[in-house]
């Protein structure tokens, strides 16, 4: 079987892009030939296919001008239309499964996919095809649906993107043309949801329940790597007790609201990533005087030394988090998470069994949540992260994500033909 699996961006940055080269991975593994199909990038990984990949586009940047004549290549790629029905005629898929293509890709590649007549099926990692900015969030309303039915210019007069009005008018442009031209929308044969929760928030939005189907990630990923214990009784001696955010440094993941709970808490925080919130956090950390140290980006045994040395691992989102990638590799590690009780995170969360939910945007509730957690004893704290790392050995497996997602991929070509 051939498997064409799409991604604006072929380099692990987030979450979304773990799951898409995992995805990959997993295929490969169980013997299906895959191409994969991406934006030119420095970063990219190597790939044979790399030759079909349209050039880099970044939007957004420049003067306001600049912005604008952006528009129509934000809206549509020629040339990655042209280049991914290339791709096509010379690979043949049975199957097409895109992640990703919004900006870079553009909804333009959907035709040829079309064309092709082989089943589209797509994994919603966020909310784009309903909010604009992705997110249901901006930072004047926090959770935010002001979009639903169709009514994306919102996502300009309430400047939801919180970057420039150029990008803003971009984002509301591009919302109304998909909601209404509905290329992805009408087009998709399947939609992949990874949380319950995000599966019931499209259905409310308007899609049609019987092409949204729940299939959660897996925790194992590529870039795990042997991590010696040397290396994490190192970052326990340079860091003493702490608790670890690892992830994008954004508004929406309520970083100043652990912040805030650290300062009540007294614990110490350790940040590994980066985000355009990243100046503000430290400059906020340097004002109440709270212990963090910000490692920046780390990957493989690197990273896996951190979240194994950290007494806790917190994730204090403010948005409706789908089932974000990190929870599950901290649980499999067997740490004690707390998190907050939105979206799609309470799926992933036993409170009190598996780790600890808080309220969200709440700094005493969080510190407090956090509080309890650092009191557990030694030997509580080892039982909650095994009956975590049970749980997700349990139920957020390859073998579960690989024949739920074949099963679909079965139906849909049996149906074509």
């Amino acid at each position: 079987m051939r498997l064409l699996v799409v991604h604006r961006i072929n380099y692990r940055k987030g979450g979304a892009e773990s799951v898409f080269l995992d995805h990959l991975q997993l295929f490969r593994e169980m013997v299906w030939e895959c191409a994969e199909f991406a934006m030119a990038h420095p970063d990219n990984l190597p790939s044979d296919w790399q030759g079909y990949f349209p050039s880099y586009f970044e939007p957004g940047e420049g003067s306001l001008v600049a912005q604008l004549a952006q528009v129509p290549r934000f809206l549509h790629s020629g040339e990655a239309a042209t280049r991914f029905a290339k791709l096509i005629a010379d690979f043949k898929p049975d199957v097409i499964h895109m992640h990703g293509l919004y900006q870079q890709l553009t909804a333009s590649i959907m035709a040829p996919a079309k064309a092709s007549g082989a089943p589209i099926v797509f994994t919603l990692h966020d909310f784009k095809l309903v909010c604009p900015t992705y997110y249901f969030y901006n930072s004047h309303d926090g959770v935010c649906e002001r979009c639903k039915g169709g009514r994306q210019w919102n996502a300009l007069l309430r400047r939801c993107s919180g970057v420039s009005l150029g990008k803003d008018a971009m984002f509301a442009l591009d919302g109304l043309v998909q909601w209404y031209g509905g290329a992805v929308r009408k087009g998709v044969d399947a939609f992949l949801c990874p949380s319950q929760f995000l599966r019931g928030k499209m259905t409310e939005h308007g899609f049609d329940p019987a092409r949204l189907h729940y299939v959660p990630n897996f925790f194992e990923t590529a870039d795990n790597a042997p991590v010696d214990a040397a290396a994490i009784t190192d970052v326990r001696d340079r860091y003493g007790r702490f608790v670890l955010f690892f992830g994008r440094l954004s508004p929406e993941k309520g970083l100043d609201v652990l912040i805030d709970a650290a300062a009540i808490g007294g614990f110490r925080l350790v940040f590994v990533g980066d985000g355009p919130q990243r100046p503000a956090l430290e400059a906020r950390v340097r004002e109440i005087g709270v212990v963090a140290d910000f490692l920046g980006h780390r990957r493989g045994a690197d990273l896996w030394a951190h979240v194994s040395a950290a007494a806790v691992v917190a994730l204090p989102s403010i948005w409706y988090e789908n089932a974000p990638k990190s929870v599950l590799e901290a649980q499999a590690r067997g740490r004690v998470v707390v998190t907050s009780a939105i979206g799609g995170l309470p799926e992933l969360i036993d409170d009190g069994i598996t780790g600890f939910l808080a309220r969200p945007g709440d700094s005493g509730d969080l510190a407090a949540r956090i509080g309890i957690a650092l009191a557990l004893s030694p030997e509580a704290a080892a039982a909650m992260g095994e009956a975590a790392r049970a749980r997700v050995s349990a139920t957020f497996t390859r073998e579960r994500y690989y024949r739920e997602t074949v099963q679909i991929y079965e139906e849909l070509i049996a149906r074509r033909r």
